[in-house]
């Protein structure tokens, strides 16, 4: 089995490639825009759109990963890495005759909070409310325009916060805290929010891979535990093998925050469930602890 990997030098891609090349046996093919040795072959997307085609066309699987993170990602530069990037990627499988892509959306297209509401579901309308959640949909949308009424099978996932060894931006930001050995204000915070571990992503996109159910179908996942701010923190504190300590802040400082600050409010605070019920079925897939 062949197998395309797109970021293949981002948090995921490090951890998904050696994943797949395990589990399934897989010679894995990375298009980045720098080339690494991470894969059996390397293919750079400065490449000719020709160039690259001959060289896929004997691939099982694409799975793209590459996109700009939402931190501090400009509308142009949502454009360029998310929506043009996605057009690309598809028109290429499609002339290469690839018989599946994956694509690594984000819950973001869902939304950023189930705050009274039930948990987010895979085939709910999507009402995405950041530029980030409008770039994903946009590229879900482009993929499923040129793949109608082709050979090429299209997956998409859909994974909220991603954690691991190594965070990237958010979660990282709270490792630094964490090290500070400082105790945090998040005493008082009962939030409910849903996380993905890397270990669990790779085990469903392992799957999705081959799974004949996955085809032209939508999934969300996640580690089918809800946990409040502190749990999380504490989860990311386990990999520092430190305990972490908290104490309460008075609820006007979270009024406050949600009134001049709701981003930043909805990131400490705010709840974001996802239902994985769907996935569960549908591929007899169950997160591991």
């Amino acid at each position: 089995m062949r197998i395309a990997v797109t970021g293949a030098n981002g948090f995921i891609g490090q951890q998904l490639c050696p994943y797949l090349k395990e589990q399934l046996k897989a010679d894995i093919i990375t298009l980045t825009r720098t080339p690494a040795a991470i894969g059996n072959k390397a293919l750079s997307l400065a490449e000719s759109d020709e160039q690259l085609v001959s060289e896929l066309r004997h691939v099982d699987c694409l799975i793209h990963l590459a996109a700009r993170a939402h931190s501090h990602a400009s509308a142009a530069d949502l454009e360029r890495d998310n929506l043009n990037l996605s057009e690309r990627i598809a028109k290429l499988a499609v002339a290469a005759n690839i018989p599946r892509i994956i694509y690594i959306s984000s819950i973001k297209v869902n939304g950023n909070s189930t705050q009274n509401r039930p948990p987010f579901v895979a085939d709910e309308i999507p009402q995405p409310s950041d530029d980030y959640g409008h770039s994903k949909l946009a590229s879900e949308l482009i993929f499923k325009k040129h793949l109608a009424n082709t050979t090429t099978e299209l997956v998409i996932i859909r994974p909220p916060l991603v954690y691991g060894r190594h965070n990237k931006g958010n979660l990282q930001s709270l490792e630094k805290l964490i090290g500070l050995g400082l105790p945090l204000p998040f005493a008082n915070l009962h939030n409910k929010r849903d996380l993905v571990s890397v270990e669990n992503l790779c085990a469903l996109i392992s799957l999705a891979v081959t799974h004949p159910n996955a085809a032209h179908q939508t999934f969300l996942v996640s580690d089918g535990v809800t946990r409040s701010t502190p749990e999380i923190v504490q989860l990311l504190a386990n990999f520092q093998n430190k305990n972490v300590r908290f104490f309460k802040v008075p609820n006007w400082i979270y009024t406050a925050l949600k009134k001049y600050r709701p981003q930043i409010n909805e990131r400490l605070a705010g709840d974001l469930q996802v239902d994985i019920a769907k996935t569960q079925s549908c591929l007899d897939w169950s997160p591991r602890d």
